[in-house]
């Protein structure tokens, strides 16, 4: 009789245990944040394998000018429940880049109804043809000592980064038939009494099927072009009416340039003045390639403006 009175003693000893166990919630595999009496361990849980949304976190992705010229894309993570997170790691995972993409910082807090821009760097486009999916695996951390892996589906909501996907795997195509550089410096010439300078731009046949046409070049937000014989303006772009194949000879193409502005922050403030963008065609496909200036070269145009403007 006392042996099993002392059973039923211990039994609910351990019932009345269970019931006061797990006082705080605690975040699942799933990123959800479960109740009091439902709660899993953080020990217990496993890492996510698809994108299971978080309730009041959301992420999306977009790409302002400067994260054109630095190679990379932010991530916005906001916030809209009523507590803060603090980001402990971030990375972004995509169908059409070939690499995670890894922000480099931790102890980022979200304050409840803000957001935050986590800036990764860029890896290799995959040109697969599948459909973009982005996903962000975040290691997250909140105020009362909750922890725990999650994974937010981030949505692409300005359409910027689809566009650069596919701008990167048209130019990508387009350079198997023939590539784009600039080579040497500005050569610095008089025409009709004014200052203009000359670069070359080559194109290099790659040996790929195809050819490759390039219609139009754009100006750029430093530099205007102008016509080569009588140092006319050209407000829409100058014609260059070269078409190559990928076993063509290599060409060269010069491009004649005037400062497109000539205020104070022209060169202080600039981002993209030596970029330059040509309208090709592409086995019958119309898009846009860009071209570059080395760093030695763009230095040797910000020279050439601040010369052309004082002499204006």
């Amino acid at each position: 009789m006392e042996l099993a009175a002392a059973r039923v003693l211990l039994a609910l000893v351990v019932l009345l245990l269970g019931a006061c166990a797990g006082t705080d919630a605690e975040v699942v595999a799933t990123g959800d944040v479960v109740p009091v009496d439902d709660a899993v361990p953080v020990d217990d849980a496993v890492s996510t394998t698809g994108a299971v949304p978080v309730e009041g976190l959301t992420a999306t992705l977009d790409q302002g000018r400067m994260d054109v010229v630095a190679g990379q894309v932010l991530v916005r993570l906001t916030n809209g429940s009523a507590a803060a997170v603090t980001v402990q790691g971030l990375s972004l995972e995509s169908t059409g880049f070939a690499q995670p993409m890894t922000y480099d910082r931790s102890g980022i807090v979200v304050e409840p109804g803000r957001a935050v821009d986590l800036r990764v760097a860029l890896s290799e486009v995959v040109c697969s043809g599948l459909p973009l999916e982005h996903e962000a695996h975040l290691d997250l951390k909140f105020g009362d000592g909750r922890a725990g892996d999650v994974v937010l589906p981030v949505v692409d909501e300005t359409g910027r980064v689809a566009d650069l996907h596919a701008a990167e795997c048209f130019a990508a195509e387009a350079g198997e038939v023939a590539s784009l550089s600039i080579v040497g410096g500005p050569q610095e010439r008089d025409l009709g009494g004014a200052p203009v300078a000359e670069l070359t731009v080559r194109v290099t046949p790659q040996g790929g099927p195809g050819s490759l046409e390039l219609v139009l070049v754009r100006n750029t937000t430093l530099l205007q072009l102008v016509d080569p014989g009588t140092g006319e303006r050209q407000p829409d772009g100058y014609p260059v009416g070269v078409t190559v194949s990928g076993s063509d000879r290599a060409r060269d193409v010069v491009l004649t340039v005037v400062p497109a502005r000539c205020d104070a922050h022209a060169v202080a403030e600039d981002k993209q003045g030596t970029r330059f963008r040509f309208d090709v065609v592409l086995d019958g496909r119309e898009d846009t390639v860009g071209v570059a200036a080395p760093a030695e070269v763009t230095v040797a145009v910000y020279d050439f403006v601040q010369r052309a403007c004082e002499e204006s």
